[in-house]
């Protein structure tokens, strides 16, 4: 407890009020609102809800004082006697460690034959139910039920224990006797046969969808994890495949269909994964939150935290300590809720990337599981919507969480092209630069000396360039070498090349070209560079160019065909620069290809 307070101050300390709201956040608030919305809607329900549902016959109820177990008959003349007390419309709750509880309804039946009916009772965690059906004072049958006891009848899911009574014509007692070591909550339904199955579908139907959801959840992000081994994506899978889990536990599906007759393992595993959820929710909420980084003591302590707990409940389950067990269980989940929401809010005040989709996620999952866990234990009804609230804020909380997740693939992508652009385009002009240039240049260059293809260079170097930077600044230079940019740009083909070589000096690749076209293209760019218009006080900087050209005709490499129209650019310079130079074009030469 020591250390839970601890750990709670320390990031309550992080946490502390910021008015800097992180970027993007309102998408993520908006998810929040409508999860707490839907929350909402369960507690709405709630209070709504027909607390005295028809389907549930009326109730009288008798604790157990701690001596010897009362037998059927017994209590049937203790009920008889007053001893019982008429019970308020709604599903009775006695909380944790409450002694076993005799239940009394009567059933009278005016037709001729048998009146067959199912009694849904109780929740899947019950250790020990009994039915006992007594006519006229005797014992006419017995049914036993539940999860505390190997060779009991295990659990029809979150619909409770199901019972096939037949009622003989007449007056005929229903007694019920329930313990539990757990929270001891008891819904009642008498139900036709086909109401029930049709109960039955629905319930099925509705854990079929949340169990596809959170599978497609953890397959997506088992992928991602798989493909990029990012740790966000792995702690995410745990954490939705315990809850997975958790609700296969606590709904009486594990019992039912993955550990059938394991009585002493169902014990123990609800609370055992009520725990390793928590672990697992405050290993990803450090991980994604980057909380080693940013709150290192707020760090170290929720992993004190979440380690003690692994370690209490383990104690606890290796000695048999169950009520203790349950307590823990209870209690680790309730500090985990606020934990995850603090941890939320640290992630704002640091503006951690992702922080608003972790912050709507977690109030959803706390209010959803404060809702589950006040349903079953005490300050709300009981209904079908309040128990499962838990895992409807659940899969808000995991929707949220997994948008959280693809809006930070997103980002590193992002990240990932603008460094890839940064490293291939120059950040001034957005031409290619040097790398770029040759990466892309050297599979044309192989294709054209492959396949004997026409391939020519146009190399560009501004005349008088220091001068204007002298003259006019640096920022005057770097609109000239922009403007210059554009201009190759808007001359140039699709399948040119057109890179910034260095300095003030440019270079084109042109594939498919001879000689004579990359000459008239060089005339181009020359009168494009001659034509920028750079306002200075109402005078007009002039600019020109030296352009050199050259035609592949067997040069050894890529780099002596470019040396070429490097030495034709330092030939147009010699000559007074503002021209074109190359090897003279041949108007009348074919190109041999």
């Amino acid at each position: 407890m020591g250390a839970c307070r601890r750990t709670v101050r320390a990031i309550a300390r992080d946490a502390a009020p910021s008015h800097a709201r992180a970027p993007g956040a309102g998408t993520p608030y908006r998810l929040l609102l409508l999860g707490f919305f839907l929350v909402l809607a369960a507690l709405v329900q709630a209070g709504l809800a027909d607390a005295a549902d028809p389907r549930a016959p009326r109730l009288a109820m008798l604790l157990e004082d701690g001596g010897p177990a009362l037998g059927a008959e017994q209590a049937l003349a203790l009920q008889r006697e007053g001893r019982f007390r008429d019970l308020p419309a709604g599903v009775p709750k006695f909380g944790i460690g409450a002694p076993p509880v005799w239940f009394h309804f009567a059933v009278d039946h005016a037709g001729s034959g048998p009146l067959l009916r199912q009694l849904l009772a109780g929740v899947p965690w019950i250790e020990r139910l009994e039915v006992f059906v007594l006519q006229d004072g005797q014992l006419r049958a017995v049914q036993r039920a539940g999860d505390g006891e190997a060779g009991l009848r295990g659990p029809m899911g979150s619909l409770g224990f199901a019972f096939d009574l037949a009622f003989a014509p007449g007056h005929s007692d229903v007694l019920i006797r329930a313990q539990t070591a757990d929270p001891l909550v008891m819904p009642l339904r008498l139900l036709p046969a086909d109401e029930a199955i049709e109960l039955q579908r629905r319930h099925d139907y509705g854990f079929g969808l949340l169990y596809g959801f959170l599978l497609a959840l953890i397959a997506y992000n088992a992928m991602i994890f798989i493909g990029l081994r990012h740790r966000s994506h792995l702690d995410y899978v745990l954490y939705v495949g315990t809850f997975l889990l958790l609700s296969l536990a606590y709904s009486g599906h594990g019992v039912a269909r993955l550990w059938p007759g394991q009585a002493g393992f169902q014990q123990y595993v609800i609370l055992m994964l009520m725990v390793l959820l928590a672990a697992m929710g405050l290993r990803f909420a450090s991980g994604f939150l980057h909380l080693e980084k940013i709150a290192p003591r707020a760090h170290r302590g929720v992993r004190g935290f979440y380690l003690a707990a692994l370690l209490a409940i383990g104690a606890c389950t290796l000695f048999g300590l169950q009520s203790v067990a349950v307590f823990t269980a209870f209690f680790v989940v309730q500090v985990f809720s606020v934990l995850m929401c603090l941890l939320g809010v640290v992630g704002l005040r640091a503006r951690q990337d992702g922080a608003p989709y972790f912050m709507a996620g977690a109030v959803s999952g706390m209010l959803g599981a404060a809702v589950t866990a006040m349903a079953v234990w005490r300050g709300m009804p009981f209904t079908e919507l309040t128990f499962r609230a838990a895992e409807l804020g659940f899969a808000v909380d995991g929707t949220i969480l997994a948008l959280a997740l693809a809006d930070r693939m997103r980002r590193i992508r992002e990240q990932q092209l603008r460094a890839e652009h940064l490293a291939a385009f120059d950040p001034l002009t957005g031409l290619r630069n040097r790398r770029a240039f040759a990466e892309h240049a050297a599979p044309v260059w192989s294709t054209a000396r492959r396949h004997g293809r026409p391939l020519s260079v146009i190399v560009l170097d501004l005349d008088h360039f220091k001068r204007i930077n002298d003259s006019h600044g640096h920022a005057i230079g770097d609109t000239v070498l922009v403007a210059a940019a554009r201009a190759i740009e808007r001359d140039c083909r699709a399948g040119d090349i057109a890179a910034r070589w260095g300095g003030e000096e440019f270079i084109v690749l042109m594939p498919e070209t001879t000689g004579q076209q990359a000459w008239a293209m060089a005339e181009r760019l020359l009168a494009s560079v001659r034509s920028i218009d750079i306002p200075l006080g109402g005078e007009r900087l002039g600019v020109s160019a030296s352009v050199g050209v050259a035609e592949w005709r067997g040069h050894d490499d890529l780099e002596a065909l470019i040396r070429e129209a490097d030495a034709w650019m330092y030939a147009s310079k010699r000559a007074g620069r503002d021209r074109v130079s190359g090897s003279p074009p041949a108007a009348d030469r074919a190109y041999a290809g």
